[in-house]
């Protein structure tokens, strides 16, 4: 049993506002916050945590995407992973909160293994575990390399809702687990319809479904999560896409489209056959689409002349291979990087997680386990986990999909993954133990 008193937790610096941790296990953090009167966040998402928050003292507002409402003693607030939210203190009053973070959370069904989802008009979605279990329905050839698939419930249950730029993470039947973008309408809550593009670079996921995937294959499959949410607060949106990339490109071309924003989008691939979903795309209409194909055109797309300028009130999302984000990155230095917003679906081969000169040794406890390995310079943390039998769900092992993201205890971390936020790096609460070391000499992780 765990029990506590409240004024255990309300004695802080406000100048620091301390986090009193309560719970803190691998992929869930509780915690107890304080804000003094009149303090308030900034507009923030949390890509993968949900929330739950409960009012212990004092009053305020919070604002979840358009909506604001007051809060008091007793208020409790849920909020899925990728909704747009802040809060504020009354100017009168400090206010005291319980927060619980955890990926599946606001899903309370499916936390319980063999419960399930409401799934609405009686029907529900099998699950295992917290995995909802859906049924491939449909695989269509869509350009060369690159295939549509169609996930349902059996019996035609709802499914969880997703919102544009969200993903699911797939267990495959060959071991792997690969997480891919959902690219139809986000208000369609009878599938998720997927683009997946064949690698020959991978280790087998994509080879996988595009050999042996077929109609009747039941898959394990996650709920819906976005660290690539789409802000609604742009006033016009430039969409630019290489290859696969243009899947959560899609879903938010949909929203633009139902919701009356402008868009633009460039398309980019290495050859014409390789373009997706150039059909649906004219579908949708109601923006202005660039196709670049390199073997139509003289070389790789150059981003600076859609970056050049800096039109007020204009978002960029950037999805597609690390050399085209590289080079949109630096086209667009000179723009509020808060306006920026980029996924990517592979590592940059000169990234932070590539540059071994930069390693150094370190220490790490498991808090749970009582045990402790060194990490050796020339080794990640998931190697000598994995080496010394320590269960780790993994997936790209090179810091871009969040898998393997582990609850830091005590440390501080040095970051090197492509998928936290900079305020969640800032934090240090968690980290993706595939490419991410340690600034201190030890870390204690919660294992």
């Amino acid at each position: 049993m765990l029990s506590f008193v409240l004024k255990d937790f309300i004695e802080y610096d406000p100048k620091l506002r301390v986090r009193k941790p309560i719970l803190k296990v691998p992929s869930l953090v509780s915690e107890i916050v304080c804000y003094e009167p009149g303090q308030a966040t900034a507009t923030h998402h949390h890509p993968v945590q949900d929330e739950i928050w409960v009012v212990l003292e004092g009053y305020g507002e919070i604002w979840v995407g358009e909506e604001r409402l007051a809060i008091e003693p007793t208020s409790m607030i849920f909020i899925p992973a990728g909704i747009r939210h802040g809060l504020a203190a009354s100017p009168d009053s400090r206010l005291v909160l319980l927060f619980i973070k955890s990926p599946g959370i606001t899903e309370a069904a499916s936390v319980a293994p063999g419960s399930s989802v409401a799934a609405g008009a009686g029907a529900t979605v099998p699950t295992t575990g917290s995995k909802l279990q859906l049924e491939v329905t449909d695989v269509q050839a869509e350009a060369r390399d690159v295939i549509q698939v169609e996930l349902r419930a059996p019996g035609g249950a709802e499914l969880p809702a997703f919102e544009p730029g969200a993903h699911v993470a797939i267990d495959l039947p060959n071991g792997l687990i690969r997480h891919y973008s959902l690219s139809n309408d986000w208000r369609e809550r009878d599938r998720y319809v997927l683009g997946i593009a064949r690698s020959s670079q991978g280790r087998g996921g994509s080879l996988f479904i595009h050999q042996a995937l077929r109609r009747g294959t039941t898959l394990p499959v996650s709920v819906p999560r976005n660290g690539f949410p789409l802000d609604p607060s742009a006033t016009q949106y430039l969409f630019l896409a290489g290859g696969i990339g243009i899947t959560p490109i899609l879903a938010m071309i949909r929203w633009c489209r139902a919701n009356g924003r402008p868009w633009r989008l460039v398309y980019a691939v290495r050859s014409a056959q390789r373009a997706a979903f150039l059909e649906t795309l004219a579908t949708i209409g109601g923006g202005s689409i660039h196709l670049h194909a390199d073997d139509q055109r003289s070389g790789v797309f150059d981003p600076v002349p859609w970056l050049s300028g800096d039109p007020q009130g204009e978002h960029v999302y950037c999805c597609g291979p690390a050399p085209m984000m590289a080079a949109v990155k630096a086209a667009a230095s000179h723009r509020d990087a808060r306006t920026m917003h980029f996924e990517y679906f592979s590592a940059p081969s000169d990234g932070p997680a590539a540059l071994p000169e930069n390693r150094k040794p370190f220490m790490v406890e498991l808090r749970r386990s009582g045990r402790s390995f060194s990490v050796p310079a020339d080794k990640s943390l998931l190697e000598i986990l994995e080496k010394n039998g320590i269960p780790v769900v993994s997936s790209c092992r090179e810091g871009t999909c969040r898998t393997c993201e582990t609850a830091v205890y005590e440390g501080a971390v040095e970051h090197r993954d492509y998928c936290l936020t900079p305020q969640e790096q800032e934090t240090g609460n968690t980290m993706m133990v595939c490419v991410s070391r340690a600034r201190s000499e030890r870390l204690i992780l919660d294992i």
